[in-house]
C-alpha cells in the first residue's frame, strides 16, 4: 500500500464519479432514430455548431458531448488519457503522470484565461479522457455543465478541480482570488490530488507515480525557498505589489507582501477619477516604484496612473499563460525576478 505521505505532504484530496450509459442520456429525438445533425463524428461537430447557438451554451456543450461520447465507446483503452484546461495543470499531470498518461491540451496556446470556453474542437478532444483537469475557484464559469456532460461516459469521466486543495485566499477588496497556482505551495498540494486520481486509474504504476510526486513538490519546495530568501532583504515599507488586476494575493499570502489591485481599488473606466487620485495618492506614499500588468501591452488606464504615481510598468505572468515559459519553474522564477527588481528599481 502506498503511503503518500512519504511525499511530505498531507492534505486531502476528493473525487467524484458520476454514472449513467450514454444512450439513455441522449436526447429522446435522437434515441428514436430522429437526425438533428448531418454528421455523427466528433471531428465534424465543429461545422455544426452554428446549428443549437440557439439552445445556450450549456445545453448545446451537453449536446454536442453525448453525441462525441456515443461515438467513441469502442475506443477506450491504452494509456490513461487526461485532458487539462490549463497550460499549467498540463505540464502537472506530464511530470506526476509520466509516460503512462497521455495529456489533452484544452487550452489554447495563445488563449486568455478568463475569456476561454471550450468548443465543438475541444470537447471533441476531450472524448476517451479518464480524467478532466480544471483550476476550480470559479475560474471556468462553464465547469457545472461540463461536469454534468461527462458523467453520461460510461465509464464516467472525473472532472478534478485541483484548486480545491489550495486555501482561500481573500482580495483586498473581499473576493475570492482564484489565481492559486502563483503560490509552489498550492501547486505541490493540487499535484498531491492528482497523484491520488492517477494511482486510481493506475494502481499498478502507484510506486512510480508517487515518486515522480516526491520529485515534483521537492521543485516546488526548492521555488518557495528560493522566494523567501529573494524577498526577505525588501523592508516593510516597500513590500507592497501592485496588479492590473487581483490575480496575486496567493502570492502575496504566501510572502508576506501587501497586493494592490488597480482595477478593484480605482473605477477610471467609469470616469471615477476620485477614486484614480485616491489611488494614486496611495501609492505615492507607498513608495511604489512598479506596477505589473499580465504579459501583454499594458492597458492605457495602468500607464496613466503609474505615470501620476511616478512609477514603471512592468509585467508579470499572473494568469499562468505564457507561451515561451514551458514550465512552473521558469514562469515563478521570471515572475520573481520581476517582482525583485521592482523593489529595487529607482522612483521616478
Amino acid at each position: 500500500m502506498t503511503n503518500w505521505n512519504d511525499a511530505g505532504l498531507s492534505v486531502s484530496s476528493r473525487s467524484k464519479r458520476g454514472s449513467g450509459a450514454v444512450l439513455q442520456a441522449l436526447p429522446t429525438s435522437i434515441r428514436s432514430g430522429r437526425r438533428i445533425f448531418s454528421c455523427t463524428c466528433p471531428v465534424e461537430i465543429g461545422e455544426n455548431i452554428d446549428k443549437i447557438g440557439r439552445y445556450g451554451y450549456a445545453q448545446a456543450m451537453r449536446f454536442i458531448m453525448l453525441i462525441a461520447l456515443f461515438a467513441a465507446q469502442i475506443a477506450w483503452g491504452g494509456a490513461v488519457r487526461v485532458a487539462s484546461l490549463h497550460p499549467l495543470l498540463s505540464e502537472m499531470a506530464r511530470r506526476v503522470g509520466g509516460e503512462d498518461v497521455e495529456v489533452v491540451d484544452l487550452f489554447p496556446p495563445h488563449g486568455e484565461l478568463h475569456r476561454f470556453e471550450p468548443g465543438a474542437q475541444e470537447l471533441a478532444a476531450a472524448v476517451r479522457s479518464r480524467l478532466i483537469l480544471a483550476c476550480g475557484k470559479g475560474v471556468e464559469p462553464y465547469l457545472g455543465a461540463l461536469r454534468e456532460v461527462f458523467s453520461a461516459a460510461n465509464p464516467p469521466v472525473r472532472v478534478l478541480e485541483l484548486g480545491d486543495a489550495a486555501p482561500e485566499v481573500m482580495t483586498p477588496e473581499g473576493s475570492l482570488d482564484p489565481h492559486w497556482w502563483n503560490a509552489p505551495e498550492n501547486m505541490k498540494r493540487a499535484a498531491f490530488g492528482l497523484a491520488l486520481a492517477l494511482s486510481e486509474e493506475l494502481p499498478e504504476q502507484q510506486e512510480a507515480i508517487r515518486a515522480r510526486l516526491t520529485a515534483y513538490a521537492q521543485a516546488m519546495d526548492e521555488l518557495t525557498r528560493e522566494a523567501r530568501l529573494a524577498l526577505a532583504h525588501v523592508p516593510e515599507e516597500r513590500r507592497t505589489l501592485v496588479t492590473e488586476h487581483a490575480a496575486m494575493c496567493h502570492f502575496c499570502a504566501a510572502f508576506r507582501l501587501h497586493p494592490i489591485a488597480v482595477q478593484g481599488a480605482a473605477a477610471e473606466g467609469e470616469g471615477d477619477m476620485a477614486s484614480v487620485a485616491q489611488l494614486t495618492r496611495e501609492l505615492r506614499r507607498r513608495g511604489v516604484r512598479r506596477v505589473y500588468a499580465e504579459l501583454r501591452e499594458a492597458p492605457r488606464f495602468l500607464q496613466n496612473i503609474a505615470a501620476a504615481a511616478g512609477a514603471e510598468v512592468g509585467e508579470l505572468s499572473m494568469d499562468g499563460v505564457a507561451p515561451g515559459q514551458p514550465t512552473y519553474e521558469t514562469l515563478f522564477r521570471n515572475n520573481l525576478r520581476a517582482v525583485c527588481e521592482g523593489f529595487l528599481c529607482e522612483k521616478k
